[in-house]
């Protein structure tokens, strides 16, 4: 071990200054398993659940056609509308019967494979040659669902889940690492309230509300109410990074009643000839609708970061601060890892400051900015060679076994140009095998490194712990105990540090404003999704506060060839171009995107 500790010596966790960027070509991403993986050869779907509504919700199917609210695949006989298996939000609650990473894993997927034989809600034998989906919320799961079986994976979003951009990050690299389609389900259910629209109203307009009568309803299940739900304005920006992330299909959860003012039951017995006015969340699936129709190609999500856990970790976001392994195991410092690491791609998305009792849950926190864009996956260590040398930067993260065959793939990965991140903890691991990876080709080292690392490491703090009828200076003691200490601050600045650097050599933009973005690859250039996720404040059962002041001014700057024209999507117009750069208002819990056809 000494030759590694040298080692260690040697090698920074600054990246290299190499001259220019590397940017992957679209003929050599489209020829990859980047290429999203559409539904029924369709470029985008954008409809609620996968049922065949010319079987049932029959006025509502013929509403949403008039008015344009979803894709009318109610209309194609051919149409194979997947259905829900019993692995339907299947994950977050369960409590596998193992003491070691392995055998709950086992367990885990027994239960799976048990459940998808089985149709959701009913527990009926699955049809044979049905295709399903999986479909994952407070679960972080989907990258086990996809290889144990299903025909899509699937997400759900909004509700009370948090960390949509990493949730996706873990979608789409499971999606890619298996062969599949992903399916996306906002939802706009939130701390047990949905919302109701009478008509002439928006999300703006106050309802006095008895709040004793609306917290027995949540206590009873949940409960539609005036001002209840989600800001219209946020499940639309879910839609949009679904739908840019490379969704096949995203799911507006009940938009049979919710893209409509009054009430279901009145709304579905009208005729048909006439037309049911849309709430806020209806004018502004219209609008979604609309513009998906006219730009049919979003191009290949460009996603040059991979972080790679062990495939038997079982990590798990969800509930709050630090989560069990596989829900029933105490996390290690690894499993620490994985979580500040996602902190810092997308700032305080994963709640690890936030305690129930202290903290008011609004919504600002299931999209945020971030200084690196949503350009990450995540896969598992049994990916095969020709997906992992798809990505120029691979990130080791977590504990990892490091099984032969997993070091042999990393072997491979830098011979074949890559670049492997490994945290001083994975280098003393290896041991000699560290040498063997470090000969092969571009190794750099982040995070805690031996002088750092605490002694002794308190997992207590780490965990929710119940709040009711707790005193006042009890939940002040627990909210000072979910500061970070020292050594999580080192990690974190750690892989800022890290990820800064490697942005400048990797991503082929540079945008300067507060902003989320995405960026895709089309054949003859860009498109970059814009989403201010400022602005907009609600709770569970307050109308929304809009604050236009907190608009974003974004300035981006394309990196390597020249912008011919550039123009925007949602205005329907063209941007003007000064120095390869453009400028572009984003106002607040709004979505600009941004086309860029080059040279």
């Amino acid at each position: 071990m000494e030759a590694i500790s040298i080692m260690l010596l040697l090698i920074s966790v600054s990246v290299q200054k190499d001259d220019g960027i590397e940017i992957i070509p679209y003929a050599k991403l489209n020829n990859s398993v980047w290429k999203p993986r559409h539904w029924a050869d369709r470029p985008f779907i954008f409809l609620s659940y996968g049922g065949d509504w010319s079987k049932y919700n029959q006025r509502v199917a013929h509403e949403c056609k008039v008015q344009g609210l979803l894709t009318p695949t109610w209309e194609d006989p051919t149409f194979p509308h997947p259905i829900e298996s019993s692995a339907t939000e299947w994950g977050w609650n369960i409590r596998p019967e193992g003491k070691d990473r392995h055998k709950c894993y086992q367990w885990t997927k027994d239960l799976y494979l048990d459940r998808i034989t089985k149709v959701a809600h009913s527990n009926a034998p699955m049809p044979e040659g049905e295709l399903f989906y999986s479909v994952t919320g407070h679960s972080w799961f989907s990258v086990y669902g996809a290889q144990w079986g299903c025909d899509m994976i699937g997400l759900e979003t909004g509700e009370n889940i948090i960390a949509m951009q990493a949730q996706i990050a873990f979608l789409r690299g499971s999606a890619r690492q298996n062969r599949k389609p992903f399916y996306v389900q906002p939802s706009q259910w939130f701390g047990g309230t949905v919302p109701i629209y009478e008509e002439g109203e928006d999300e703006y307009t106050p309802h006095e509300l008895d709040e004793a009568k609306v917290l027995d309803g949540i206590s009873k299940g949940g409960i539609a109410i005036p001002n209840g739900g989600h800001a219209p304005s946020l499940l639309a920006r879910m839609w949009y990074v679904g739908w840019l992330s490379g969704a096949a299909i995203v799911c507006p959860e009940a938009c049979q009643d919710i893209f409509f003012t009054g009430r279901p039951d009145k709304n579905w017995s009208e005729s048909y000839d006439r037309r049911i006015p849309l709430s806020p969340i209806g004018k502004r699936a219209q609008d979604f609708v609309k513009i998906t129709e006219k730009h049919t190609d979003v191009g290949i999500p460009y996603t040059p970061f991979v972080i790679m856990l062990d495939e038997f970790c079982g990590f798990n976001g969800f509930p709050l601060t630090q989560p069990s392994t596989w829900n029933v195991l105490e996390p290690t410092l690894g499993d620490r890892e994985i979580g500040l690491f996602l902190d810092a791609l997308f700032p305080k998305s994963m709640y690890l400051d936030f305690i129930p009792g202290v903290d008011v849950e609004q919504a600002d926190r299931r999209l945020v900015s971030s200084s690196y864009g949503d350009s990450f996956d995540v896969l598992l260590s049994n990916v095969s060679s020709d997906v992992l040398n798809s990505y120029p930067v691979l990130i080791c993260l977590g504990d990892q076994e490091f099984l032969d065959d997993t070091v042999d793939r990393l072997v491979d990965y830098v011979k074949s140009g890559g670049w492997l991140f490994l945290t001083y903890k994975h280098a003393n691991q290896l041991g000699d095998k560290f040498g063997e990876i470090k000969k092969a080709g571009k190794v750099s080292l982040f995070g805690i490194d031996e002088e750092h690392k605490p002694e002794k490491i308190d997992t207590s703090r780490w965990f929710t712990p119940a709040h009711w009828g707790a005193s006042e200076e009890t939940l002040k003691a627990r909210k000072k105990s979910v500061e970070l200490l020292p050594y999580e601050i080192r990690f974190k600045e750690s892989v800022s540090q890290m990820m800064s650097e490697l942005s400048d050599k990797y991503l082929p933009i540079e945008i300067d404003g507060d902003i989320e973005y995405m960026i895709n690859r089309t054949e003859t250039g860009w498109i970059i999704g814009l989403i201010n996720n400022h602005g907009v404040t609600k709770e569970r059962m307050t109308p929304v506060r809009l604050n236009p002041s907190k608009k974003q001014v974004a300035s981006i700057h394309l990196r390597e060839g020249n912008i011919k024209t550039a123009n925007e999507w949602c205005l329907d117009q063209s941007l003007g171009i000064s120095n390869n750069s453009i400028v572009i208002e984003i106002p607040a819990g709004e979505v600009r995107i941004v086309e860029f056809f080059m040279d």
